[in-house]
């Protein structure tokens, strides 16, 4: 059997490697490692939009007896959110220098892993900023720093809240005493956004909290209290058991203050088909260029289908 050429070797590792790349990039920050095992990571066929059904209670209800005449008025509700897909590549470039000095297969494929790592990572950085950012990165998604606002208001998906009230999220202000932030504050404002977003046996799953809040709560537990929470903690992230919910501090969520609540029944990170952390079908060369390129493609963003269930947690003083 021949030995394969350089580009069917890079190709070849590539298309046999996506799969781990998406997981490994889905595993790299704690919400969307969350919506992994909640199985809310969902590939599309296409669409100029992700057009996400949204979930609340605003039909026309009315009781009746007997023979009475029902209404077949249609009331006007919004049935769904539209969030703009964002695109990604990472690329992964042996340059013909590279390639002459590492000839043979064994060399070839340990140059390409240390690129493939080197892809990997940047594409996990990038995604994660998205997921917490507000989408004003140009040409990113919107994430939750968009979704769960200081003060419940925004446009999310195509919606304003300003016009739909159902469609603003919870918020709660946790307060520091002469700038210091006590466990008694932190238990009580996060037991507080815990009731606002509870319906009946719906609640928060996962609660994301910054550095202060995380080892504020902590050095108040009980030993016997510091329950990690295995969904997450088998993944590495720093967690602690907070009623039914995991509560995180994930170090990659950049510049966040505070947190948040969330509910992820409601959320997605949703992936269009073809382009799930998956080769381009492009020209493997340039004729002007001495290199063999290969493009990971992404195609996709967060959506959020339950505005209201969603908490934002603040800190003042």
């Amino acid at each position: 059997m021949p030995e394969p050429t350089v580009n069917q070797l890079v190709a070849t590792t590539i298309n046999n490697y996506h799969k781990e790349f998406a997981d490994n990039v889905s595993n790299s920050n704690a919400v969307t490692a969350m919506l992994r095992q909640g199985d809310r990571i969902r590939v599309i066929d296409g669409g100029k939009a992700i057009s996400t059904p949204l979930t609340y209670a605003e039909e026309t209800f009315a009781w009746y007896v007997g023979t009475e005449l029902l209404s077949r008025a249609v009331k006007e509700t919004i049935s769904e959110a539209d969030y703009e897909p964002a695109n990604a590549v990472a690329s992964v470039t042996l340059s013909g220098p590279d390639l002459a000095k590492n000839r043979g297969r064994e060399r070839i494929l340990n140059l390409l892993e240390g690129k493939l790592d080197n892809a990997e990572a940047t594409m996990k950085n990038n995604i994660t900023k998205a997921v917490y950012g507000d989408g004003t990165v140009a040409k990113s998604f919107a994430g939750l720093k968009a979704f769960v606002t200081n003060d419940g208001t925004g446009t999310v998906g195509g919606i304003d809240s300003a016009t739909w009230a159902f469609w603003r999220n919870q918020f709660q202000p946790i307060a520091r005493n002469a700038g210091t932030l006590e466990f008694a504050a932190v238990k009580a404002g996060i037991n507080a956004l815990w009731m606002k977003l509870v319906r009946g046996t719906e609640h928060p799953d996962l609660v994301l909290a910054d550095a202060e809040i995380y080892s504020t709560y902590e050095s108040g537990l009980q030993d016997n209290q510091r329950y990690a929470d295995a969904r997450l903690g088998a993944l590495g992230f720093e967690t602690l058991k907070y009623k039914q919910a995991a509560l995180t501090f994930d170090g990659a969520a950049t510049g966040l203050v505070g947190g948040y609540m969330l509910n992820t029944k409601y959320l997605k990170f949703e992936v269009y088909s073809g382009r799930n952390f998956e080769p381009l079908d492009l020209p493997d060369q340039s004729p002007d260029m001495d290199a063999v390129t290969r493009h990971i493609a992404f195609m996709g963003g967060l959506t959020l289908s339950n505005r209201a269930m969603q908490g934002r947690i603040l800190l003042t003083g």
